[in-house]
């Protein structure tokens, strides 16, 4: 759960800098009051407008009530910077990227290692629509929960297993639309709404903006189950861990969706 960068900017041109999206930026929406209190306790960095380097940060998101369930949130690659990307795709066994914004690199370079692209593009610093969060949850179970049903528990492992599948999810600087999806999954695997707030920004400061969180906050469980956390993997323990039948909900057709 660690956040991988590399940080060789002293020296970067100013072709290679970007202006802050309106992902990272902070809106005025008003707030429950005990909500806002709790969020000026969490570690979230002073932010600027103005040009800042291509960080080339990727953050590893493993909730704590389970085993076996991982996330790689980045900022968004280009076809120069990918090398740098592909690798660390690869050492964490990423089976698929989640595009959140245009394409700034050709998929093909990352099919072409087995790592399958998902182009689910949605405005800069707002909420997934429903279409986005069901397709984001399908592929989650997909990926993620039916492996690691079928994975073998610590006791039948003879030898360190290989890192477990993982789904990275991207926008432009991995800070609003990329994290919420993440959010999102956690809530569905169990986690309290406002608890993956502060579990992902304290693992990568500076995610999520007001709107953003507030609909975290509001966000409600889907009721339809598809895949079940079961028993091929161990369930995690801890004080991040959420006790009950919720911490053993499944992601996969969670949304009905109209028309």
């Amino acid at each position: 759960m660690s956040t991988l960068s590399s940080n060789n900017n002293a020296h970067t041109p100013i072709s290679m800098l970007r202006s802050v999206s309106a992902e990272s930026s902070t809106s005025t929406v008003a707030m429950n009051p005990s909500t806002a209190a709790r969020l000026q306790r969490l570690p979230t960095p002073p932010r600027s407008p103005g040009l800042v380097p291509l960080g080339r940060q990727l953050t590893l998101i493993e909730p704590p009530m389970t085993k076996g369930i991982r996330f790689l949130i980045l900022d968004c690659p280009t076809d120069s910077t990918l090398p740098f990307y592909l690798s660390e795709l690869k050492r964490n066994n990423v089976t698929d990227v989640v595009r959140c914004c245009e394409p700034t690199y050709r998929a093909e370079t990352l099919q072409s290692e087995a790592i399958a692209v998902h182009d689910w593009p949605f405005r800069d610093g707002a909420v997934p629509p429903a279409n986005i969060i069901k397709n984001w949850l399908q592929l989650v179970d997909a990926r993620i929960v039916k492996c690691r049903n079928t994975s073998p528990s610590a006791s039948e492992e003879e030898e360190e297993a290989p890192a477990p599948p993982t789904v990275a999810v991207h926008c432009v600087a991995g800070l609003g639309r990329a994290p919420i999806l993440v959010a999102i999954a956690m809530i569905e695997l169990g986690m309290a709404n406002l608890d993956t707030v502060e579990f992902i920004r304290r693992r990568r400061r500076g995610c999520f903006n007001s709107d953003q969180i507030r609909y975290i906050d509001g966000y409600k469980r889907g009721k339809i189950l598809k895949h079940a956390l079961g028993s091929g993997a161990a369930n995690g323990s801890g004080s991040g861990a959420t006790s009950g039948a919720s911490g053993l909900r499944s992601l996969g057709k969670m949304f009905r969706l109209k028309g």
